[in-house]
């Protein structure tokens, strides 16, 4: 049987991985097509850098940068699915009281 190892987080830094990772994904889907320069792809890599080439460029479709920011979503994703409480106190969510009368 596999073990399943949890891991811990405070819940401001699971709501940034769940809101990165909505952002990101959200960004990409728009990036991809061309939806957000016009028709042009943004590649952020060389808006950051100075590579030397333009940052919008025509070539929509799958790229590098489209790979590196899918392991990304993915991985913020899993830390945050990975990193929610077992522990729930379902007495209390369901409204059952050990109160008999």
């Amino acid at each position: 049987m596999l073990g399943i190892t949890m891991v811990e987080l405070n819940d401001n830094v699971r709501l940034v991985l769940l809101v990165g990772a909505a952002a990101l994904l959200v960004f990409e889907l728009l990036n991809m097509p061309g939806m957000i320069g016009g028709g042009e792809k943004l590649f952020l890599i060389d808006l950051i850098t100075d590579s030397g080439m333009d940052h919008f460029r025509p070539d929509t479709g799958f790229s590098t940068q489209d790979i590196v920011a899918v392991l990304l979503i993915v991985v913020m994703g899993a830390l945050y699915w990975i990193s929610q409480e077992d522990d729930l106190d379902w007495e209390a969510l369901l409204g059952d009281d050990d109160d008999e009368e």
